[in-house]
């Protein structure tokens, strides 16, 4: 496989009873751009992989707006895989170069592993593909739990490891989807060993932290019954670990009043498509009436010819910003939760200002003057379909914003 150059990972600010849990705002896409940003903010990579359970479309496909957010070309290709733990250490072992691996599960957050030609690598000793539906959810959308932790341990982890026929087991330095108690007694896991919840995003992290630690090992990801076991060896050079995990807060009171839904122009939605998702503003040359300053949104200007002056190039604009007026809405608005905050925010060392919605913090907690970042947001969900923007997190730092 090609090396790991970087990885990024993220969670959600929220937390409900003690478990991170998505803001109204927030979705498998969106986190998924902010976990692919912070492993890859200067946006390199060629291919990008988007594993999950959770894609907020089936059908009609996520590819564009997760290329827009983050700010990758239309063109690069983009393949959306379904699936778990074992999925993605299948595919962060066969990755080609300068791909961008992204695992997202709305109940374990986000990771994303950015790949080269330097750096540790991965590869399967083994994998096993067997089937024991303790949880299932078919095509209806139900979710069908049988759990049954015996079961579980002794057909479903335990009786996978014993088909993998693998000669002399190594140390273990990450298990994801089943305790090392859960291991046969044939493997000898190491005191550094750390356990994760199965998630395709679980997986991500666990590769993190060997790097971080400089443990060198194997990583057994499960799913229940189907397992695959990969070495991960440190090699020459290291791998980036950037974290966006601000610390959780409990997600405030949310009310959404009922309404007949939000409609969506589905023309309008497609004209609007690049202007809104991706964060540039156009650039003209100067001229009579034509000032060379970043506009937007983006569009067409009119010189003091009365001339359409339709070309213009396109500038990315910067993701941070300070609060330069703000306002907090408290009525109700039918099919918008609330109540929420509105903030006109300068961009830094930019002349443009842009009305944003407040996210990241409570309503009303936002104050004039406070600098923050741009991140990338679910605005409203249309008819079923989702609509994304961005929004402004006061207080925030870091390069996945």
């Amino acid at each position: 496989m090609s090396a790991v150059v970087s990885i990024g990972t993220y969670l959600p600010p929220w937390q409900v009873g003690g478990k991170r849990v998505t803001g109204p705002d927030e979705d498998a896409v969106t986190m998924a751009v902010a976990a692919g940003r912070a492993a890859d903010p200067a946006g390199i990579a060629t291919r990008v992989v988007l594993v999950s359970r959770d894609f907020p479309l089936l059908e009609g496909g996520n590819g564009a707006v997760l290329l827009a957010g983050l700010s990758l070309p239309a063109e690069v290709a983009v393949t959306e895989v379904l699936g778990g733990a074992p999925t993605v250490l299948d595919l962060v072992a066969e990755a080609f170069e300068s791909t961008l691996l992204i695992a997202v599960d709305e109940s374990g957050g986000a990771a994303a592993l950015l790949t080269g030609t330097s750096g540790p690598r991965l590869r399967v000793l083994a994998r096993r593909s067997r089937s024991l539906p303790t949880v299932a959810r078919g095509r209806d959308g139900v979710r069908h739990v049988y759990g049954d932790a015996r079961l579980e341990r002794n057909l479903g982890v335990q009786g996978a490891l014993a088909q993998l026929n693998l000669s002399g087991p190594g140390p273990v330095v990450g298990i994801v989807g089943a305790k090392a108690a859960q291991l046969d007694s044939q493997w000898h896991a190491s005191a550094a060993i750390t356990e994760f919840a199965s998630s395709g995003a679980a997986v991500l992290r666990s590769i993190a932290e060997g790097i971080e630690r400089r443990a060198a090992g194997w990583i057994v990801a499960v799913e229940q019954s189907s397992v695959t076991v990969a070495e991960l060896s440190l090699g020459q050079g290291s791998a980036l670990v950037v974290r966006d995990e601000p610390p959780a807060r409990e997600l405030p009171p949310v009310i959404c009043s009922s309404g007949t839904g939000i409609p969506i122009s589905l023309a309008a939605y497609a004209r609007a498509f690049e202007s809104k998702l991706r964060w540039e503003a156009a650039i003209f040359a100067e001229r009579p009436g034509i000032e060379a300053r970043p506009v937007f949104p983006p569009r067409v200007r009119v010189d003091s010819a009365g001339e359409l002056v339709a070309p213009y190039g396109m500038q990315p604009l910067p993701r941070t910003g300070t609060v330069y007026t703000h306002t907090t809405v408290r009525i109700a608005v039918p099919d918008l939760p609330g109540p929420y905050s509105l903030a006109v925010v300068q961009l830094d060392e930019s002349p443009v200002r842009v009305l944003l919605k407040v996210t990241g913090v409570a309503a009303g907690e936002v104050a004039v003057g406070q600098s923050g970042a741009v991140v990338f947001r679910r605005i409203a969900v249309r008819t079923g379909i989702p609509d994304y923007g961005y929004a402004f997190w006061p207080g925030k730092q870091g390069v996945a914003a």
